[in-house]
C-alpha cells in the first residue's frame, strides 16, 4: 500500500463527519445520490453500469449538448481516474476505490490551502474551499458564484448545506454507536438477577413458588454510595446465599417453570415493580 493511500484511509477513519459530508456534497452536486447514498453505478447523464472491475470509460450525450465519459459517484473522467488508481494501487472502479480516488482529489486540490487538514480546521466546506475544488468538479462554483468550465454550478450554500447535513449525520450514527454511561441502576443487570432468584417467594407470589423469602428492600435512595451494586448484594443476600441461588436457578430450568411460563413471567414482573418503586426518583433507575 502506498503512503498516500494510508495516509488517506487514516484521515477517513478519524473524520468520519468530514468524510460523509465530502460524499454527499460531491455526490449531490454532481447529480449521483441515490436513495440516500452515493451513486457509485451511475454514468454522465444518468444511466447506470453494473461492471466494477474498471473505469466503463463509455461517451455519453446529454439532451443539452454536452458530451463526457465521466463515471461513478463523482464522474470521475477515465484518464483522471486511471492517472489516481495508479498512484493509490486502486484495482477497480469499486465504491471503496471511488471513495478513496476522491478524497486524493480533494487533499491535491485543497493543498495550496494546507491539503485535507485544511478542511479539518475549518469543520465545513466553505465557499474559498468549493473554489479550491471547482477545476475538478464542473458543479463547484469559483468564488466568482460561476462555473471554472461554463457549465451550470450548484450554489455555494446548497453544497455547504448538503455537507452540512451529512457530517451531522454521521456524527449522530457515532455518538449512537458509543457505549452508554450508566447513570443508575442497569434494569437489564437486576431484572436478569431477579430471574436467578427464582422470581418470588412468599403465600401470596403468581406461578411456581421459590425457596427464596420475600426481600425487604431498604430505602435505596438517590446520592447514597453505589446504590446499584447495594441493591444486587442484598438481594443475594437475602436470598440465603449462594446454595439458595444454586437452588433457584435449578428451579427456573425446571419443567413445571415452563409449563407455568406466563404466571412465572407476571410474578417476576411483581418483584421487578418492587424493586424500582424503592427508588425517590425515575432518574435513579435510567
Amino acid at each position: 500500500m502506498s503512503q498516500t493511500r494510508a495516509q488517506l484511509e487514516a484521515w477517513r477513519q478519524q473524520n468520519p463527519g468530514l468524510f460523509r459530508g465530502l460524499q454527499q456534497a460531491l455526490s449531490r452536486a454532481e447529480g449521483t445520490w441515490r436513495e440516500d447514498q452515493p451513486g457509485y453505478n451511475i454514468l454522465f447523464g444518468g444511466g447506470k453500469f453494473d461492471d466494477y472491475s474498471k473505469h466503463p470509460d463509455r461517451v455519453i450525450r446529454s439532451p443539452g449538448g454536452y458530451a463526457s465519459a465521466a463515471a461513478g459517484a463523482y464522474q470521475f473522467m477515465p484518464g483522471t481516474y486511471q492517472e489516481v488508481a495508479q498512484k493509490l494501487g486502486l484495482k477497480d472502479f469499486s465504491p471503496e476505490s471511488q471513495d478513496l480516488a476522491m478524497l486524493y482529489k480533494v487533499r491535491q486540490r485543497l493543498l495550496p490551502a494546507g491539503g485535507l487538514a485544511a478542511l479539518s480546521k475549518e469543520g465545513k466546506l466553505t465557499p474559498s474551499l468549493q473554489a479550491y475544488l471547482a477545476p475538478e468538479w464542473a458543479s463547484f462554483p469559483t468564488e466568482e458564484g460561476t462555473s471554472y468550465y461554463g457549465q451550470p454550478v450548484k450554489p455555494s450554500s446548497q453544497i455547504s448545506s448538503w455537507f452540512e447535513e451529512g457530517a451531522r449525520r454521521a456524527q449522530a450514527s457515532t455518538e449512537a454507536a458509543k457505549p452508554k454511561e450508566s447513570t443508575g441502576v442497569n434494569l437489564g443487570f437486576l431484572n436478569k438477577f431477579i430471574e436467578l432468584m427464582g422470581l418470588t417467594g412468599g403465600s401470596k407470589s403468581i406461578g411456581p413458588q421459590s425457596s427464596l423469602p420475600r426481600p425487604e428492600f431498604p430505602d435505596y435512595r438517590e446520592g447514597s454510595e453505589d446504590p446499584q451494586s447495594q441493591l444486587l448484594v442484598d438481594l443475594y443476600k437475602q436470598s440465603g446465599g449462594s446454595e439458595a441461588l444454586k437452588k433457584a436457578q435449578e428451579d427456573s430450568a425446571s419443567l413445571e417453570l415452563q409449563r407455568n411460563l406466563a404466571a412465572a413471567e407476571q410474578a417476576k414482573s411483581q418483584l421487578l415493580a418492587q424493586a424500582l418503586s424503592a427508588f425517590a426518583t425515575p432518574k435513579s433507575v435510567i
